[in-house]
């Protein structure tokens, strides 16, 4: 807050009596909204359109060409975007920095880590930290085995979120509301797939799964493939992510999955853990 030239506290753009304009304290709705619209250019941008023209960003977001060229204008020289002669433009270097800083400086990553190496060195598979955000689930972080995996699934890489081990733990840990919305916008895809033909069905499926504390996924991504997964959780006991070992199919006869889930439950806790208290560190107050 702050006294304008009349006397008065605003906290938006106002013009008083000596015509004199004050400064904004906050984005308008207005300012906001052009962000959203500058940001979804990004979220156009996958492993099938890497590349984009200018033509075909704008109209697929439906903006005007004088609008639509600004935005990309600002967003590549910002950095966010790079312009490929002849062929358009892509994901810009400023996207990669961030990505480092927030490998850098996340409490999460750098406790993770070596604890996920440790379960590798005793598991022998590969093991995958992921998140979930809004309706994506993505990897942050994978450590990998002895095996040659060929696991597609790389930092920043997408799960399907009704497959595999580690999309159906998360979704079983998920408060019951964002279930239920999953199920609303979903409905043919989780019936397709066989987690329930109604939204009781659904949540029937996902509490089973609850209760047993773990999910294995045997060849529901890949046939070669099966997967063990544990939830992680947040200091409010919410749903962070999952912890997943992933191995071959074939040594599903060699692995104990009750002591394998049991070894990843421990992991996660720990990263939980180490997590809170690096956090913690970071409030404190300087002595």
């Amino acid at each position: 807050m702050f006294n304008d030239a009349c006397g008065s506290p605003r906290t938006r753009v106002i013009r008083c009596a000596r015509s004199r304009v004050v400064p904004a304290l906050f984005p308008t709705t207005t300012a906001m909204s052009t962000l959203k619209r500058a940001l979804a250019i990004l979220d156009l941008f996958s492993l099938e359109t890497p590349v984009l023209s200018a033509e075909e960003i704008i109209s697929r977001l439906s903006y005007s060409a004088p609008t639509g060229y600004r935005y990309i204008r600002d967003l590549t020289d910002l950095g966010y975007l790079l312009r490929v002669t002849g062929e358009g433009y892509k994901l810009g270097p400023r996207i990669i920095e961030l990505d480092h800083l927030i490998i850098d400086g996340d409490p999460v990553l750098g406790v993770a880590r070596p604890i996920m190496r440790e379960v590798v060195d005793q598991v022998g598979g590969d093991v995958l930290l992921s998140v979930i955000h809004g309706l994506r689930i993505l990897n942050i972080h994978h450590e990998r085995g002895p095996d040659e995996l060929g696991i597609p699934h790389g930092r920043g890489r997408a799960h399907p979120l009704f497959r595999g081990a580690t999309a159906k733990t998360i979704v079983a840990f998920l408060p019951r509301k964002d279930q239920r919305r999953l199920y609303d916008a979903h409905a043919d895809e989780i019936r397709d797939l066989g987690l329930g033909g109604t939204q009781a069905e659904f949540t029937g499926y996902l509490d089973r799964i609850r209760v047993q504390g773990f999910y294995l996924g045997v060849g529901e991504i890949s046939p070669e493939r099966a997967g063990i997964a544990v939830p992680v959780f947040q200091e409010d006991r919410r749903v962070f992510g999952a912890l997943t070992v992933t191995f071959l199919a074939t040594r599903l006869n060699t692995i104990a999955q009750d002591k394998t889930a049991s070894l990843l439950q421990s992991a996660a806790r720990r990263i939980e853990s180490l997590a809170l208290a690096t956090r913690m560190k970071e409030l404190a107050p300087a002595p």
